[in-house]
């Protein structure tokens, strides 16, 4: 029962930290894609007024650089003035005419021919450069145009005329996606000359005269918000276009996105809560088989026999673990004990340890009171008060204990230094394992209650060697012999490694040299031979 409630309690937490896990990311992911797709939106916006000004801009281009050469147009109306504004309207089918008009204000000749008798119009300006009018209505053509304009040195004025049904064409709105309207208008004033949509302004903010590209997104007359760009035209600054937009469309994102991204939230957030309870149950499984192994007796120790390289006596031993398991047979503790790590075991398992040792070893500790038994510890077992108490139970059986922790537990767990002292004045012995291949620097050593220091195999496998590594044995076994810690020499395998660390001064060994890790019969037996 309690094991079911355990198991609703933890689906349930991986529901919540699942919702809260995928509600944050996809939080960000949202903003993200909102963020872009309005400035995508916006940049759609300033890309339509960019196309009226390169569509109707190129036309503009056109007809000023033609009227930029009407100095060289002959005002007599000759057949070849004639025939060359003809070739200009051909070439050009957004113009309807070109004119040529007298300081008097009289259109004596077009683009169709000579007008007999000249019809007046009105007299061009002085002000030189293009200019524009219009909408007007051409009296010869009888039709809406918008007419361009220069007046040369001589007062004449060449003028061209494009039908406005082109200019409304090239603006209509279904070339648009979704603008609120589109205009050409007066740079000075913001009086429309073309427009296609609903025209208005915003409130509170003045855009006219304009001389520069703008943009502006707020509330407008018409008491809705857009989002408005103004650009002028680059050869008739006098002329500007605007484009505006619905910042409700603007900040809509496409209904498929909005599908597309709750499907997604939907089904990350099912698919970390599987991911949670599968890791959940994994766990479990892995804490449920080892206790279970526990409970069987599965779990046995071997014992690694430390020797005396000069008697050739075995004077302890360290205390590894196995596990006999149904059916994939002896596992060594790389296959399960990083797994008892992560699940917790490890605490359970490292009690079964000491109490497998204490009922193996007693018979032992009576005929040779001075055997030395070591046990591996990391850091999380010495912050548990339980283990603790089980090490002072094994000290009564133990009188020469030892705990060998990493270099890595000793610079991650600083907070143990406190608890090492307590132990130190018990009487147990501090030992680091694989001494030479972490960080353990000359501070911890001094700081810390270390009493031996275990060379590791890597560097006794150096023995004979000419590699980078034997140089550093040599400067571990010194810097012991200075700060006054006894030595312990693991992975001895020839007797050149031996003959070697003994000559050095580091007399107790362990490794295949001698034994390999023996059942506790086996252990026992080589005791008794040994005597």
């Amino acid at each position: 029962m309690r094991q079911r409630v355990s198991a609703w309690t933890s689906r349930t937490k991986n529901i919540v930290v699942s919702w809260l896990i995928c509600s944050f990311l996809f939080g960000l992911l949202t903003t993200f894609i909102y963020i872009q797709h309005t400035e995508s939106e916006k940049a759609d916006v300033r890309s339509m007024a960019q196309r009226v000004l390169i569509d109707f801009g190129s036309q503009l281009d056109s007809v000023d650089t033609f009227l930029r050469q009407s100095d060289s147009i002959d005002v007599t109306c000759s057949d070849t003035t004639i025939r060359r504004m003809r070739q200009f309207v051909f070439k050009h089918p957004a113009i309807s005419e070109i004119g040529i008009v007298t300081p008097k204000g009289e259109l004596v000749c077009n683009s169709f021919g000579v007008l007999a008798p000249p019809m007046f119009i009105e007299e061009p300006p002085k002000k030189r450069g293009l200019r524009y009018h219009g909408p007007i209505i051409s009296e010869f053509l009888q039709v809406s145009a918008f007419v361009l304009a220069r007046t040369r040195h001589d007062g004449y004025e060449i003028n061209a005329l494009l039908p406005t049904d082109w200019i409304n064409d090239l603006l209509h709105l279904s070339k648009y996606s979704e603008l609120d309207y589109i205009a050409i208008v007066d740079s000075g004033s913001g009086v429309p000359i073309f427009l296609q949509g609903r025209y208005s302004l915003p409130l509170g903010h003045s855009l006219f005269p304009s001389s520069q590209s703008s943009a502006f997104e707020g509330e407008f007359d018409d008491k809705s918000r857009k989002f408005m760009y103004i650009q002028p035209f680059k050869n008739v600054p006098q002329l500007s276009v605007i484009v505006s937009k619905s910042t409700r469309r603007i900040f809509t994102p496409s209904p498929i996105w909005l599908v597309v991204l709750c499907l997604m939230y939907v089904i990350s957030w099912v698919g970390l809560v599987l991911l949670l309870n599968y890791y959940d149950q994994r766990l479990l499984s892995s804490r449920v088989l080892l206790l279970s192994a526990i409970n069987r007796d599965e779990l046995f120790n071997v014992y690694q026999p430390l020797v005396d390289a000069h008697s050739q006596n075995i004077v302890g031993a360290e205390v590894l673990i196995r596990w006999m398991h149904p059916l994939e047979g002896e596992l060594g503790p790389a296959y399960f004990v990083p797994e008892a790590e992560r699940d917790g075991t490890i605490l359970e398992m490292s009690l079964y340890q000491i109490d497998r040792a204490i009922s193996d070893l007693r018979p032992i500790l009576v005929a040779n009171s001075n055997f030395k038994v070591s046990f591996n510890v990391n850091g999380f077992l010495l912050g548990c008060p339980s283990y603790i108490k089980k090490l002072c139970e094994a000290k009564e059986v133990f009188p020469r204990l030892t705990i060998e922790l990493t270099e890595r537990d000793m610079l991650s767990q600083a907070k143990i230094k406190s608890v090492l002292h307590q132990l130190v004045d018990l009487g147990v012995e501090i030992a680091i394992d694989d001494f030479g291949t972490g960080y353990c620097g000359l501070q911890y050593l001094q700081s810390f209650p270390i009493d031996l220091l275990k060379i590791d195999q890597s560097f006794v496998a150096s023995i004979g060697l000419d590699n980078l590594q034997s140089p550093v044995l040599n400067a571990v076994i010194e810097m012991a012999e200075k700060l006054g810690k006894k030595l312990i020499a693991e992975g001895v395998e020839t007797e050149l490694q031996a003959k070697y660390l003994k000559v050095r001064g580091v007399s107790v060994h362990q490794g295949w040299y001698y034994f390999k890790a023996l059942r506790i019969d086996a252990f026992k037996n080589q005791l008794a031979l040994g005597e």
